[in-house]
């Protein structure tokens, strides 16, 4: 899967997020509307529709989850795969960013005295 294809992918679960809160509002509005004005069984009927509503939208964020956790893990795989094939780039890159760090540090250090 190419770059493209996952930026298409992730929209295409925005969309389908974006859809999925929608219906949750909308479910939440007629249950208000129905309890504010009628009573019995259209209560219950808007009850169940919201019921569904909520559980689509668990459904979804456990969705989201494991989507975030997939593209960590990839994050993670290429990161490693860098390091080892880049090692000696990478040991200079933690050296210059731990001596800038500890100037920093340092020169914070001194103006506090």
């Amino acid at each position: 899967m190419n770059k493209r294809d996952r930026l298409r992918d992730m929209f295409h679960s925005s969309d389908s997020s974006s859809r999925t809160l929608r219906d949750l509002i909308s479910g939440t509005e007629d249950l208000l509307r129905s309890t504010a004005s009628y009573g019995g069984s259209e209560i219950e009927a808007a009850r169940d529709k919201l019921k569904g509503q909520l559980n689509a939208a668990r459904d979804q964020a456990v969705g989201w989850e494991r989507a975030a956790w997939g593209r960590a893990r990839e994050v993670s795989q290429a990161t490693d795969e860098y390091v080892h094939e880049n090692a000696w780039k990478s040991v200079a890159g933690a050296v210059l960013i731990g001596l800038l760090a500890g100037i920093c540090i340092m020169s914070d250090h001194g103006r506090r005295r």
